[in-house]
């Protein structure tokens, strides 16, 4: 367990913190902390969860504008939250499905990834989730809570032991923040 690892558990902690509070500079803290989990996952060649870093770094910078612009639409007091229509989880899941099939083919044939198709499950659930959240759809508390189970599992079996911290309490944060964001629930027109 490295500096490295220590430094993106920590800011990924104060990430979800933020996610939970809707706060939009967790956007920020969420960039920082990928930056640091590039090397990390690198150094593990653990290459999806790599990469999955690489789209958090695109994600931040996507989820600012967005909460910047949905932010307009909401007060302090009444932050909005969407239900997340039918028609975009049947899209988005084929999508991540798709995403997921590309990623175990090119870990199980190109790569030494220890763990292809968790790795490559992992990483498109979690590819899902943040787009889920940028758009502020409640729902994408369900899918962290499942990538993040599988992630516990990973990143024990390859030693990172801050990071299975760190995944363990964004399971329990997870379902915290989707009890929190219920109140704020709105009705899509």
């Amino acid at each position: 367990m490295g500096i490295a690892e220590i430094f993106g558990a920590v800011s990924g902690l104060l990430y979800v913190l933020l996610e939970i509070r809707q706060n939009k500079f967790m956007w920020i803290v969420g960039g920082i902390s990928a930056l640091v989990y590039l090397v990390v996952f690198f150094d593990s060649a653990l290459y999806a969860s790599f990469g999955l870093q690489l789209y958090y770094v695109w994600a931040s910078v996507y989820g600012w504008v967005k909460w910047n612009r949905l932010s307009t639409n909401a007060t302090a007091e009444d932050p909005a939250v969407y239900p997340l229509a039918g028609y975009k989880a049947f899209l988005s899941g084929i999508v991540a499905t798709a995403g997921f099939a590309v990623l175990w083919y090119i870990l199980a044939n190109f790569t030494e990834d220890p763990m292809p198709v968790l790795d490559a499950m992992i990483a498109s659930l979690s590819m899902l989730a943040t787009y889920w959240v940028a758009n502020k759809y409640i729902q994408h508390w369900m899918l962290w809570i499942v990538a993040d189970v599988m992630a516990v599992y990973m990143y024990l079996s390859q030693g990172l032991y801050a990071t299975v911290v760190l995944y363990f309490i964004y399971i329990i944060a997870a379902i915290a923040g989707f009890w929190h964001w219920r109140k704020f629930t709105k009705v899509l027109d």
